[in-house]
């Protein structure tokens, strides 16, 4: 309804306005915000146009969604004890005649209210931001340099390699793009040209911006230092209509350049200095102040054009490196591509290279990796290489290097057997540049494993950014530019250090991370060449789906999936089953089964390659695998003797060539139970499913208790590390936990022995933000009494067809089990009651239901979960299966979230949604490679999974019918569309996707990284918000010494004795006990120096690969590592977790290659107890070296590393002597 507004002041804005009325509209009796679903009520002020600059006439009209609500506060409105103010003055009231336009009301009833001097300030900045304008004669592109006998600490010098000038017109104009943080350089001649050019840079792409003054012309110059390259941009000018008569209103396409000669530069030249027209400085330093960078500063910097990438130039370049071989010519190609040399640095060290390669071609690839490293460094600024001219660096690099070398006697060992793991190269193709990378570990597939020693000719491609995160393909209608450097690189293949490298095929995973497997040809002994063709025909027969491009993708994708290898089987050992249930919900969808005997073999073997498994007691009950053209999950039958497994209709995607024999492949071990944990899209549906805000707001206090008192006893610390599967690859929480059995704890506890090493305690800190931050930004709320378990059908009805049904125990329908047990434990809890299943990514509010848990079966009838642990069994009874309404999952691998705390129980259940896939996209004939890849690049363009549940997000939010509300209903249809778009090739239409009201968004969508400004977010009344503003935690970041970044400042020698410490004083006896001797011999331990020093340089390698930036403060600290998390803030959360997995399973591989090689860990059964006591003497030299050299950077996870093996043989020499 309308109210009419009169007498205001004159000088009264709509703030003004909208401000007074809020402190009456939004308090008792208009708004109570102590009831369940309470938000403010939103409302509308239309001023009428005042005379001259005036903001109104005196009069306006104030619109409101709720009639009801409006007639009330217009009686208590004209009541004499209730005037409104505004500005001070009494303000009249009289009810409209007028009805508002429906859509207002709408829009009103669903959007939240938004503070009105946020919106005021945001559009004062605004306004001044339109006043400011820079003319620009010249846009030039380069790099910065320094001439051989330049010092190192003179200012560098500008390449210009490209140069942008025009004379018809100015050449551009610089401009801030306010809301979305980009400095803009606008392009074009608006009289005689259609199109504009623009040059985007983002804010935080600018690491500093200079000034000065050209003695010559008088003009300035501002140059702007940037991480990566800028991104070039299109846009109409005008609006037009294309042939459809589609509205082109915002028009705009990517480029990957702005022409021919720009085309040959821009993998290289990228820096950019501006040449204003008749401006001075003190207008870019306005428009610096109002983006929010930092001042410029005035600094003279002398420009040339030195011609670094000239085509003759880089063709002689080229030439040269082609001429080493693969693993040289690759780090002098990463060198020059990542920008961290120009030719000229090549040719001034040509001859030093080419005399190592000479001597020693390895060598040579070893010192040109670890330069990358250094010069890595230098660029970020680090102060230790600073000013070190490239040639002196070098020099440095083969020094270091040598010493090291030479000191190891044991050079050509190999590292540890097969364990799903290969040092690959890799390339990041992005729309301007070619980025390299590597060697460095990777989850391998069957298709490299069966070429291990050909494994240099394949390399990991990746299509993102330019500043390396997930690519996210422009809102643009036109997408040639960037559809045509991308299909060109799938189709046509990729020249890295000589070879082409073509399109081989990608993972399921691989395609939502936009990676694919290349490789270039290969003469093999017994196969002859062998070709990406060639492979891809040897997997299998794929004629059921060779006329659908996007299953056959997925098919051949099976091959490609990340697995570790297990043991081979015969065709007599496995056989095919029916499933149950009907199509398309069968109950048994991708699930098979396999008899104790096997799952022993395939742990046993899983166990030999992950030594640390060893250590756990229970085995898992399932297993996630890739078998010849199976796919799915196989649990345990204890009815099944001997090797046998037995495989469903439903996992059966391709036909393999070969049957007689082949290996099963893990993709997953289900051996723990995972931890439960709420998320944003979850606390969404149970708030709308009844759930109240005040449980959310118990489990968040809860958690966050728990996470900063646990560094308080040494159990609750390894309680959270072990919830949160943390410091896991280097045995943190083994480590502890056999400390604190040995008689130590924390400060606090009072121990006998107290925990005393910094390090150590810096790891917990470290530990503590990483989940601190999960907790605020992502609402990953650990629940107490819930399990996140992989779900498994019921086989009892298959039992029952043979024994019987009286004699089987069968779950009915609505019923589960679920059965906890802890590895390392022989402790099992039964879960039993009323609980609540969901699966993620929980988008409608039908993706929860509840069900009764039946607690221990009882005895005396045959079952088949009696004794699976840590998997949720579903009933196989029903039409439809439990698994598909639960977001429409199934049993081939899915994880479900079962929570049984009561004050979680949804108050009342949804009708779960169909989830019934749409028809796959066919051709008319048998489907081609370049099929695939148009698929991979569509699968690009349409990759909306995030988005789609984002939007849901957002709507939910602003609406008052939360996740009922229609959009959002519409949007769960889509994301389940979206899931499915890999396998059914039909991809959702983002021009009729539902989107939010208002530009503003939640308070909680405020990332970590986020330099908020006003009207950018309002405040939720939502469950959501109020989480997120519930967390009041100063999270102060985890600040490690200089010593723990790679190239940092060593701390000075603490003077302490040797083995003075409270873990040493604390092991004084056992080591005793077993080596005679406490005390350690000075030349044994300085012994250990060259072990030291190569492990040091692959953990800088490991910290330099895996940052998520080229920023100076997002460098990877040595703690970082060793917990697996990285505390960088990102934008991007699943660019940061893809980078954290690439770390951990990186930093796995060296630790086990320094444990089972150089530390030469006995491994097996029957190992003689001089092996035990030798590798312990080893290990306690490493410890001591590692100690007496904490300070330097390395050493600390040196020694925790070598500890972790000191404990493990101490456990073994105990059970040793006890036998």
């Amino acid at each position: 309804m309308e109210i009419e507004l009169s007498d205001l002041n004159y000088t009264a804005t709509k703030w003004d306005i909208k401000r007074a009325l809020a402190e009456v509209l939004h308090k008792p009796p208009f708004h109570h915000p102590e009831s369940h679903k309470a938000r403010p009520i939103n409302f509308e002020v239309v001023l009428n146009d005042g005379p001259g600059s005036l903001p109104n006439d005196g009069t306006a009209v104030l619109i409101l969604p709720d009639r009801a609500l409006g007639e009330r506060f217009y009686k208590w409105a004209i009541h004499p004890s209730n005037r409104l103010r505004v500005c001070g003055r009494k303000v009249w009231l009289k009810m409209g005649k007028k009805r508002p336009p429906s859509w207002r009301v709408t829009v009103l009833f669903k959007t939240p209210f938004l503070d009105p001097m946020v919106e005021a300030e945001r559009e004062a900045i605004l306004d001044r931001i339109k006043r400011l304008d820079i003319i620009l004669d010249a846009i030039q592109f380069g790099v910065y340099y320094r001439r051989a006998d330049d010092s190192p600490s003179a200012h560098r010098r500008f390449s210009n390699e490209y140069e942008i000038r025009r004379t018809d017109t100015f050449s551009g104009r610089l401009c801030l793009d306010y809301d979305r943080k980009i400095l803009r350089i606008e392009m074009g001649n608006c009289v005689s040209e259609d199109t504009s050019t623009h040059i985007a840079i983002d804010l935080a792409n600018i690491r500093k911006i200079c000034y000065g003054v050209n003695d010559t012309t008088r003009r300035y110059y501002a140059c702007l230092d940037l991480f990566n390259p800028p991104r070039f941009e299109r846009y109409e000018m005008y609006r037009s209509y294309g042939k459809e008569k589609r509205d082109h209103k915002g028009f705009q396409e990517r480029l990957t350049f702005l022409d021919n000669a720009h085309k040959s530069i821009k993998q290289f030249a990228y820096q950019m200095r501006l040449v204003l027209n008749d401006a001075g400085s003190s207008a870019l330093k306005e428009l610096c102040r109002e983006a929010g960078i930092t001042r410029p500063t005035k600094v003279p910097i002398d420009v040339q054009n030195c011609g670094f990438f000239r085509p003759e130039t880089m063709e002689a370049v080229r030439e040269w490196i082609e001429g080493f071989d693969l693993p040289v010519a690759f780090q002098l190609e990463a060198l020059l591509h990542n920008g961290l040399v120009n030719t000229g640095d090549l040719w001034n060290l040509r001859a030093d290279i080419e005399a190592l390669y000479e001597e020693d071609p390895g060598f040579t690839a070893d010192v040109l990796r670890h330069l990358h490293e250094k010069l890595h460094s230098k660029a970020r600024g680090e102060a230790k290489y600073r000013n070190e001219g490239i040639v002196a660096c070098f020099q440095s690099t083969v020094e270091t290097d040598r010493k090291i070398a030479d000191s190891l006697t044991d050079k050509n060992i190999e590292s540890p057997g097969s364990s799903g793991a290969i040092k690959c190269y890799h390339v990041i193709v992005t729309p301007t540049r070619t980025l390299l990378e590597g060697p460095f570990d990777t989850q391998s597939n069957r298709v490299v494993r069966k070429y291990h020693e050909y494994r240099d000719y394949f390399v990991r491609l990746e299509f993102r950014e330019e500043n390396r995160m997930n690519f996210r393909w422009p809102d643009m209608h036109g997408r040639t530019p960037i559809k045509e450097r991308f299909i060109d690189v799938l189709k046509h293949g990729i020249r890295i250090a000589g070879r082409l490298y073509r399109f081989l095929g990608y993972s399921n995973s691989g395609l939502r991370e936009h990676t694919a497997w290349f490789m270039a040809d290969f003469a093999h002994p017994d196969e002859g060449l062998v070709t990406p063709d060639k492979i891809r025909a040897d997997l299998g027969d794929f004629e059921k789906v060779i006329r659908i491009p996007s299953k056959y993708a997925a098919r051949i994708a099976q091959a490609f999936s990340g697995t570790d290898p297990s043991v081979r089987i015969r065709r007599d050992q496995w056989d095919r089953m029916d499933d149950l249930g009907t199509h398309p919900y069968e109950h048994t969808d991708g699930q098979g089964t396999i008899s104790p005997g096997l799952r022993d073999r395939i742990w046993d073997v899983l166990v030999q390659a992950q030594p640390d498994k060893a250590k756990l007691t229970l085995k898992p009950s399932a297993f996630q695998m890739r078998f010849l053209g199976f796919k799915g999950i196989v649990a345990v039958d204890e009815r099944l003797e001997g090797v046998c497994m037995r495989l469903r209709p439903s996992m059966d995607k391709f036909q393999a060539r070969d049957e007689s024999e082949a290996e099963i492949e893990i993709a997953k071990a289900f051996v723990y139970p995972g931890t439960a944990r709420l998320c944003r899209p979850l606390i969404m549906v149970l708030e709308d499913l009844g759930v109240r805000k005040e449980a959310f707001l118990a489990l968040q206090n809860q958690a966050m208790c728990a996470v900063v008192t646990a560094i308080d006893t040494l159990d609750s610390t390894v309680a959270l590390l072990r919830k949160h599967d943390l410091g896991h690859h280097f045995g943190l929480r083994w480590v502890l936990q056999h400390l604190g059995a040995r008689g130590m704890g924390m400060p606090k506890e009072g121990a006998r022995r107290a925990m005393d090493d910094a390090f150590v305690l810096r790891l917990v800190r470290c530990a503590q933000s990483h989940i601190l931050r999960e907790i605020k930004h992502e609402a990953r709320i650990p629940i107490p009494n819930a399990h996140q378990l992989v779900g498994v059908a019921d086989e009892g009805p298959a039992w029952a067809k043979e024994v019987g049904a009286e004699n089987v125990l069968c779950l009915k329908k609505g019923e589960i089990f679920a059965c906890i047990q802890q590895p390392d434990s022989d402790e099992c809890e039964y879960i039993q009651g009323q609980v609540s299943i969901s699966r993620s990514p929980h988008i409608h509010p039908g993706d929860v239901q509840r069900v009764k848990a039946i607690g221990k079966p009882p005895d005396g009838k045959l079952c088949f979960f009696r004794n699976l642990r840590n998997i949720v069994v579903l009933p196989s009874v029903g039409e439809r299966s439990l698994a598909s309404c639960l977001a429409g999952g199934d049993v081939d691998g899915d994880e479900f979230l079962v929570i049984k705390d009561e004050t979680l129980l949804p108050m009342h259940c949804s009708e779960p949604a169909e989830y019934v896939g749409v028809d796959p996209r066919t051709l008319d004939r048998p489907s081609t490679v370049d099929d695939i890849c148009d698929f991979f690049l569509e699968y690009m363009q349409s990759d909306v999974v995030g988005l789609v549940a984002d939007q849901h997000l957002k709507i939910a939010d602003q609406s008052r019918d939360g996740t009922f509300d229609h959009s959002c209903m519409k949007l769960a249809q889509l994301c389940s569309q979206a899931v499915d778009y890999p396998k059914n090739g039909v991809p959702v239409d983002l021009e009729n996707m539902p989107k939010p009201v208002v530009r503003i968004k939640p308070d909680w969508k405020k990332g970590e990284d986020n330099d908020p400004r006003p009207g950018d977010y309002y405040e939720s009344t939502r469950a959501l918000g109020l989480l997120f503003r519930n967390f009041t935690f100063d999270m102060k970041p985890v600040v490690p010494p200089p010593s723990s970044y790679p190239n940092g400042e060593p701390e000075p020698p603490s003077g302490a004795r040797p083995l003075s410490d409270s873990i040493s004083r604390t092991l004084q006896h056992a080591i005793s006990q077993h080596l005679g001797d406490f005390a350690n011999a000075d030349p044994d331990v300085r012994a250990l120096e060259p072990l030291f020093r190569y492990y040091a340089e692959e953990l800088r390698y490991v910290c330099q690969t895996h940052a998520l930036s080229e920023h100076a403060d997002a460098r990877l600290c040595e703690e970082e590592v060793v917990v697996g998390t990285i505390l960088a803030k990102s934008a991007d959360g699943r660019w940061r977790k893809e980078r954290m997995y690439r770390m951990r399973v990186h930093a796995g591989q060296l630790v086990r290659h320094m444990k089972q090689v150089r530390l030469r860990v006995p491994q097996g059964k029957d190992v003689e107890e001089e092996e035990l006591v030798g590798a312990l003497r080893r290990a306690w030299l490493a410890w001591d070296y590692g100690m007496r050299n904490r300070g330097v950077f390395g050493a600390s996870s040196f020694s925790l590393m070598a500890l972790g093996v000191v404990l493990e043989m101490l456990d073994k020499l105990d059970k040793f002597g006890e036998e």
